[in-house]
């Protein structure tokens, strides 16, 4: 006689351990139950299908209700002005399983900048204004001197004189970044210091006349420090990068203001990220799985399609076949814009995902596969109200035989 296994309730069981019990059984079930082939295939379908509903079932339910609300109220890890200050890089796992709650008022007076040089314009292919010969000039970085030369050939153009100053500046490995800019029909040789007053640079001509024919040493921004508070002490810097915590948390400065940094747990982006690779794991089986009834898979890409247009703000992407991804910094930039909104986008998703496991765990486990089950006790059982009614709670559930 063959089985078919359906999902009961059982708080003292995970989703894992439901998953690990029910593979040695059906194992037990191949070689000592079947009568068809196909039982075992179906059986692994079945069993692989509610395995996958219960685990992102899981994940909906922390996500909605007073689960959802109590983790949203969790604020994540965010800056309150972001034209003041952005959170560069941020450590998820310290700051869960070590670090409480933390607040960082910054009250920036200045950004760091660097230092730019705009030479002047020259038509590209007009002759070098720089002499033939040997052009021999100095570069001077934060009191730290670089003697640099050029050779312009006869013949050569504008456009190949700078090319060569550039090489040149490059080379000496000083910190300084050029540029070669084209505006309509000329084009200049730009110069860029890191930032900080200690990175400010210099350049003089030593032999013949590569820096004042190119106009490379006239300065349009100079080099700065950053100056700013945090929790009321004063702070001068080079960069703008901040780091917090041992370089667990790190903030850019972006501009003049007060603005607050708040660390917290990350549970809300944890738990949105679980859920939409959950989905992505159920769709990727409901597609590829043969013994799984045919209209199953276009159902749920149906859903994921609507849900992915409805919450693109917030980084959810819609692939092929009812595959889902989550764009982490779309989502969490908007988790920090509207909190509540957001907890009420997710909401909506989680209970969709909610109404689908529902929806599908109504059905009789035998009416859930391709073709009807493969015995005639099998097919009773999906005739019966015994698998019609039950409500999993989350990811509670066991496997029984049926």
């Amino acid at each position: 006689m063959d089985f078919l296994l359906s999902p009961i309730l059982s708080p003292s069981w995970t989703a894992s351990a439901s998953e690990n019990a029910a593979g040695p059984l059906n194992r037990t079930l191949k070689i000592h139950f079947s009568s068809s082939q196909d039982v075992p295939g179906q059986l692994e379908a079945l069993n692989g299908l509610y395995a996958r509903a219960y685990r992102m079932l899981s994940f909906a339910d922390q996500l909605s209700g007073t689960a959802g609300r109590a983790n949203f109220s969790q604020r994540p890890t965010r800056s309150s002005e972001v034209d003041v200050v952005n959170i560069g890089y941020f450590d998820k796992t310290h700051y869960l399983s070590r670090t409480a709650e933390d607040r960082f008022i910054f009250r920036v007076q200045q950004i760091a900048r660097n230092q730019v040089n705009q030479g002047v314009a020259l038509y590209p292919g007009d002759g070098s204004v720089i002499g033939t010969g040997s052009n021999t000039f100095l570069l001077s970085v934060g009191g730290t001197g670089y003697t640099l030369s050029v050779t312009v050939n006869s013949g050569d153009t504008n456009a190949t004189a700078l090319a060569k100053i550039a090489l040149a500046v490059a080379s000496a490995n000083a910190g300084v970044s050029t540029a070669i800019v084209r505006e309509a029909d000329t084009i200049r040789l730009n110069l860029y210091g890191q930032t900080g007053e200690e990175n400010a640079f210099s350049l003089s001509d030593l032999s013949g006349n590569a820096v004042s024919a190119s106009g490379i040493n006239t300065s349009t921004q100079t080099a700065a420090d950053a100056k700013f508070l945090m929790n009321g002490t004063t702070y001068i810097q080079a960069s703008n990068e901040v780091s917090l915590q041992d370089g667990h948390l790190k903030v850019n400065l972006t501009g003049p203001g007060t603005a607050t940094v708040t660390t917290g747990p990350q549970a809300v982006v944890d738990l949105v990220q679980s859920l939409t690779a959950a989905m992505s794991s159920f769709g990727a089986y409901l597609a590829r799985n043969r013994y799984l009834h045919p209209g199953l898979s276009p159902a749920w890409s149906q859903m994921v399609g609507q849900e992915a247009g409805v919450l693109s703000r917030y980084g959810l992407e819609a692939g092929l076949k009812g595959q889902v991804g989550l764009d982490t910094l779309k989502f969490t930039g908007a988790l920090q814009q509207d909190t509540a909104q957001a907890a009420a986008a997710m909401g909506g998703l989680a209970a969709r995902v909610r109404d689908f496991v529902r929806n599908l765990t109504s059905y009789p486990a035998a009416a859930l596969l391709a073709s009807s089950a493969s015995s005639g006790y099998g097919s009773a059982y999906g005739r019966s109200a015994k698998s019609a009614s039950w409500r999993p709670a989350g990811a509670g559930s066991f496997w029984r035989i049926a």
